[in-house]
């Protein structure tokens, strides 16, 4: 019987390991995620609590979420999250701000502090028909697939389509609930639009040359600090050397902890050592994008300023009046994860970069920005990436071996879930596919992009797009 005893504690040796690990790991991620997408879908996407909750937090993610305890607060616009009352997380909604995601104690000090920012005026888009010879049928049988689903359950969930050609939007698609003025989450698609706000910052001088190394205080401050020697190009081509796990099924993994259980997400990335020498490995990580928001910082005079720098250098010359960064517990924007935007605001950026940093006959981004921003950093493997912009798709090995050929042209800025932005300069495209599809396999963004690609002429100089991006352009004033 000495067996069965042993057998019995080795069991709930398992069991106790188990409960402790879901308390002390799993919990705070569980909650601070609920908390922080539940807030942000629900105030700043304006999506009711019950499509939140089921669709946003708990369909196809891990099981174990469904044990977190969620509490909406429509009037102080809130929602905190908790395991069995343990690990109780709140996220805080603030206009111009969107969601932060905090403890407890903080909350009250974080709903007094939010920077007043000027109304931006709108900027529509002008809308086209689809040019002559386009195969109609053909173009609206993609729109229609991707916005299908492939089974009864649901699984691809696009949420929006925008596709324009010359500057104009020619198509656009909505799921149910979703309209052309609701803000959704890019994710990763954030650091493109960093890399513009950079870019910004640069034509106005604010920004030191790519090649200087960038001001941290925790690095300038410790003697014989090796970080100090990082570049601001080395950040923008992610070949920085800083240590950084970024894997998103491990709950201690780097990303996981700085996006929902780390106060400051710049704070931790910046804490980071270095795992090789700057500049002789490429390594995709969030957290780069963080050391260059906590740069940004001490280039802004004041924290007011820090956090106007999205909506006063981008999102008000563009006419993105719905979109939004959203800030960590310390203030700081978490410049790797949380942009919100409209899908004709997300391919504004797009266009943007289209017509080479000009917009509305006005330079915004410095001659050779996005010449800088599309070529290969040296370290890329295969070319695959630029200066926070993908220069090819990435490869998953259950991609459809029928997928349409993308034009070599071709850069995107893509994200969790299936977010991607595809500029095809080539054809004078700009495809926009936002949802919230965690599967490979149920979407192929190379067949979707590659596809209406196909349909579309190639570019010609004959008639140019809003703004055709040429040295005639005036450069910006102020």
């Amino acid at each position: 019987m000495a067996w069965l005893k042993a057998i019995f504690i080795g069991l709930l040796l398992l069991v106790v390991v188990a409960i402790s690990g879901f308390f002390i790991w799993l919990a705070p991620v569980g909650a601070g995620y609920t908390a922080k997408v539940l807030c942000s879908r629900i105030f700043v996407s304006g999506l009711s609590s019950e499509r939140a909750l089921n669709e946003d937090v708990l369909s196809d993610n891990s099981s174990l979420l469904s044990l977190i305890t969620a509490n909406i607060d429509l009037r102080h616009q809130t929602v905190s999250a908790h395991a069995f009352g343990f690990r109780t997380r709140v996220a805080v909604y603030r206009p111009n701000m969107g969601c932060t995601l905090t403890d407890p104690d903080k909350v009250s000090a974080l709903q007094n502090t939010a920077p007043v920012l000027r109304p931006i005026a709108p900027q529509p888009l002008m809308t086209a028909p689809l040019p002559p010879g386009i195969d109609r049928r053909k173009f609206n049988n993609i729109l229609s697939e991707a916005m299908d689903e492939p089974s009864i359950t649901p699984s691809r969930r696009t949420r929006a389509i925008v596709v324009l050609y010359k500057g104009r939007v020619v198509a656009e698609r909505y799921d149910e609930g979703i309209t052309v003025n609701t803000p959704l989450t890019g994710w990763s698609m954030t650091k493109s639009a960093f890399s513009a706000i950079l870019g910004r910052m640069r034509m106005k001088d604010m920004l030191p040359p790519l090649n200087y190394p960038v001001s941290i205080n925790e690095w300038d401050t410790q003697a014989n600090d090796p970080r100090v020697k990082i570049t601001y190009d080395e950040l923008l081509h992610m070949s920085s050397g800083l240590e950084f796990d970024e894997s998103y099924r491990n709950p201690v993994s780097d990303v996981v902890q700085m996006l929902f259980v780390a106060p400051s997400a710049a704070g931790l990335a910046v804490s980071k050592p270095l795992a090789t020498t700057p500049g002789t490995e490429w390594r995709y990580s969030s957290g780069t994008t963080n050391v260059l928001s906590a740069a940004m910082r001490n280039l802004s005079s004041s924290m007011q300023q820090y956090q106007a720098l999205p909506a006063e250098l981008l999102f008000r010359p563009l006419g993105m009046r719905h979109a939004v960064v959203e800030t960590d517990s310390d203030g700081y924007l978490v410049g790797s994860s949380f942009m919100h935007a409209t899908a004709r605001e997300w391919a504004k950026l797009g266009q943007l970069y289209l017509q080479d940093g000009v917009w509305n006959e006005t330079r915004l981004l410095p001659k050779g920005w996005v010449e800088h921003a599309t070529t290969p950093a040296p370290t890329a493997p295969n070319g695959i990436y630029g200066a926070h912009w993908w220069l090819k798709l990435p490869d998953y090995s259950n991609d459809n071996q029928n997928s349409s050929d993308v034009p070599g042209d071709a850069y995107f800025a893509l994200g969790h879930d299936g977010q991607s932005l595809s500029v095809i300069p080539s054809k004078d495209l700009v495809i926009v596919r936002l949802g919230l599809t965690r599967s490979h396999n149920v979407f192929d963004v190379r067949r979707f992009v590659g596809g209406i690609a196909a349909l579309f002429p190639q570019h010609t100089d004959a008639a140019p797009s809003q703004d055709d991006g040429t040295d005639s352009a005036k450069d910006e004033k102020g």
